[in-house]
């Protein structure tokens, strides 16, 4: 080890300390510093700005697309309105099949405005539907109206009624 120590140490105190070029080079130097520098077309900088524009585009339109394909909207628009149709003919089937007016009976007047709140927040929230038939959340929302309206509509026919005078039920 000591020798190749020794050996690195006289190299180094025997090498010259500046080194002079085979050919003055400061000529071809001063050359390229004066010489006028030609402006060539350069035809990468517009295609260049123009890839990065049209991969931004693709990136925003990928990105604020709907979740869903415009052909899983339709078929959940008609889901929509075949349910509410259902909701619709259940509804006047259980005003049907009871004769009996509960709107008379004198606690009926809460079990009306809770049905009716119903029926606007339902309206309210199937029109919401329409615009994004995605939402799960509305989804639920408007179910549970249906089915808490058609509940209170029962309730309300459990209602005790007034009889009038004869004793028949109005």
């Amino acid at each position: 080890m000591a020798n190749k120590g020794d050996t690195l140490r006289r190299l180094i105190h025997d090498a010259p300390t500046e080194m002079t070029p085979e050919r003055d080079l400061w000529p071809s130097i001063a050359k390229g510093l004066d010489a006028p520098t030609a402006s060539s077309p350069s035809y990468w900088r517009p295609v260049a700005i123009a890839s990065t524009l049209l991969l931004a585009l693709l990136l925003g339109k990928i990105s604020f697309s709907p979740e869903a394909p415009e052909g899983q909207n339709d078929a959940l628009l008609h889901t929509l309105a075949a349910i509410d149709a259902q909701h619709q003919t259940n509804i006047a089937a259980l005003t049907l099949t009871k004769q009996v007016d509960w709107k008379t009976s004198p606690y009926s007047q809460p079990v009306e405005q809770g049905i009716e709140q119903l029926r606007t927040a339902a309206k309210e929230i199937y029109e919401a539907l329409k615009l994004n038939p995605t939402d799960k959340q509305l989804w639920q929302l408007w179910l549970w109206t249906q089915q808490r309206e058609i509940e209170l509509i029962k309730q309300g026919q459990k209602l005790p009624v007034n009889r009038d005078t004869t004793g028949e039920m109005i």
